[in-house]
């Protein structure tokens, strides 16, 4: 049994607002296996910040075009499309650390070919490998809700999701490091950025060490079987089909982001950098608050608020004159349509049974890398037969129609608190 650790009760009269924002935050018990866990949250978050800085930079200073990159990211998530479900069968028959072990070795061959190759054939092969590692991390939800009690959960995904994405803030910051190594250094903006993606990839690895480590000793309840019949139907396919519709909403223009910016205004790395760090802390602290602004306004107008709300200011950010200007609009926008996030995973997982969490998180997940597939293409190709910002109005649009739909549609699955 792995040791567990009570949060102590601070009175009301002596709590600071640095104590009142924990205990919003932090589970009431936190066994060792979820603090591994979260630490490999840490080095997931860090080494995903310093890939989203410069990967696509790195492409481009090679040269990739939009409708390049577009096909490149489809193979991630198809790849983790097609294997999501046979995975998640895998998983609940056999159980989640040989799982892990696979991400950590389709991951390894992936940044290894993503290191070695400069050509289209090359990428087309890393970004697979990310994908089957994708669809093996389908038992990371799974794994994760098994360190927590139920009444515990929208505060352990929101935890999840502060910790994750803080890291994240902070690995963003690496992003003026090639801009000081090509201006001081003398290094060419493909060795600058690949110096980085080589960092980040050591991490990548390394984050697979703490995922395994937090699984010893979890007691799993395994099909006795292969079999692919779940209990309840309506709360998968009807969360996956919304994962799947605000996906391809955002994915549109967000997919190419850093290529967007650096069309549009010639932002390189340190900018996205420094963008990145603010807006990841501000979905960090947004994702932190979620369960208790879900316990306040209820789980459904949480959720209509923020991804509505987000939609406005999505709407906004291609009418900005200025790069300052639709920085500011990108934080605002992450701020509040991510944070929903934990309380619609939170809300998933308390409808699914434990024998078959991980084949349930597996169609979920392929709605959200179904969007992945589809985005980055229509993006792509939006931006070049269309216009640049055509992907964020058409996507601000589709998010706005999805707000109105959560009532309509999620009613049953998010009124548990409302």
């Amino acid at each position: 049994m792995q040791e567990q650790t009570t949060a102590k009760i601070v009175p009301d009269e002596v709590k600071s607002p640095i104590t009142g924002f924990i205990e919003s935050v932090v589970p009431s018990r936190l066994n060792s296996g979820a603090k591994l866990f979260l630490t490999g949250a840490v080095v997931n978050g860090v080494s995903n910040g310093v890939f989203n800085s410069v990967m696509q930079l790195y492409l481009i200073s090679l040269g990739f075009t939009a409708v390049d990159l577009g096909k490149l990211f489809m193979f991630n998530p198809l790849l983790c499309a097609i294997l999501c479900i046979p995975c998640g069968i895998a998983a609940d028959r056999y159980g989640k650390k040989k799982m892990l072990f696979l991400g950590l070795v389709s991951c390894t061959l992936g940044i290894a070919s993503f290191l070695l190759y400069r050509n289209m054939l090359g990428f087309m092969f890393a970004f697979s490998m990310f994908g089957v590692s994708n669809a093996a991390g389908t038992v990371m939800t799974p794994l994760y809700t098994s360190f927590y009690e139920k009444d515990d959960m929208e505060k352990a995904f929101g935890l999840y999701g502060l910790v994750n994405i803080s890291a994240m803030s902070l690995g963003s910051l690496t992003g003026y490091i090639p801009a000081y190594m090509i201006a001081n250094l003398a290094f060419s903006e493909v060795s600058a950025y690949q110096t980085m993606i080589g960092i980040a990839s050591v991490l990548f690895v390394a984050q697979y060490i703490f995922y395994i480590a937090s699984s010893q000793g979890i007691n799993e309840k395994l099909n006795k079987e292969f079999r692919f019949k779940l209990k309840s139907w309506r709360p998968v396919l009807m969360f996956s089909a919304f994962s799947l519709a605000v996906n391809i909403a955002g994915g549109m223009l967000f997919a190419l982001f850093p290529y967007y910016v650096n069309t549009k205004f010639g932002v390189a790395s340190a900018g996205l950098g420094a963008l990145f760090f603010i807006s990841n802390l501000s979905m960090a602290i947004s994702k932190g608050l979620a369960a208790s602004i879900a316990k306040r306004l209820g789980n459904m107008k949480s959720v209509v608020f923020g991804v509505g709300l987000s939609s406005v200011f999505f709407f906004l950010m291609p009418l900005s004159p200025s790069f300052g200007l639709l920085a500011l609009l990108y934080v605002l926008r992450s701020g509040t349509r991510f944070m929903s996030d934990p309380i619609l995973t939170s809300m998933f997982m308390k409808r699914i049974d434990e024998d078959e969490k991980s084949t349930a998180n597996s169609i979920r997940m392929i709605s959200m890398n179904g969007g992945g597939v589809v985005s980055p293409w229509l993006g792509g190709t939006m931006m070049e037969s269309i216009g640049l910002d055509s992907p964020a109005f058409i996507g601000a649009g589709l998010t706005f129609v999805l707000a109105a739909l959560y009532p309509v549609l999620l009613h049953k699955e998010l009124s548990g608190s409302d």
